[in-house]
């Protein structure tokens, strides 16, 4: 019986563990791709403020990566990952389809982005506005303030 008992507790105890990993794991990519988005848009937001001279290239592929990024964002929310260190609001796992619906628009609006880029300067800035105003609203509703 003591057997058992020590089978199952260890049981628990690593499938605990396993969780709180997976959940440090799920956070980690949410920060590792939200710092990777902030790049990608800095990047932009230099070309289009006359810090760095404008590139087509570069400035499709900063779009691109931000298309990419909210394409796999929503993933990273399962269950559970409201808890640890995180500004993830409440509200995702709460209107997790108004969430999911906000990242498709914005991958949509950064793709546009990103073909707009050859048409230069102006058409890329236009398109970028809407980007920025899609992430704006997505801080608002499903982010935290430290």
């Amino acid at each position: 019986m003591r057997v058992r008992f020590l089978i199952v507790a260890a049981c628990v105890i690593a499938g605990l563990s396993a969780a709180v990993v997976a959940q440090e794991d799920v956070l980690a990519e949410r920060k590792a791709l939200m710092k990777a988005n902030g790049a990608a848009a800095r990047t932009a937001s230099e070309m289009i403020n006359g810090i760095k001279p404008f590139d087509a290239a570069a400035a499709a592929e900063a779009a691109r990566t931000i298309a990419h990024d909210l394409e796999v964002f929503p993933t990273l929310f399962p269950p559970g990952s409201d808890q640890g260190d995180t500004t993830a609001s409440p509200a995702v796992w709460t209107q997790m389809e108004k969430f999911k619906e906000l990242a498709a628009k914005t991958v949509a609006d950064a793709n546009a982005t990103a073909e707009a880029a050859a048409e230069g300067l102006d058409a890329f800035k236009a398109a970028f506005d809407v980007v920025g105003g899609d992430c704006q609203s997505c801080h608002e509703a499903f982010r935290v303030r430290r």
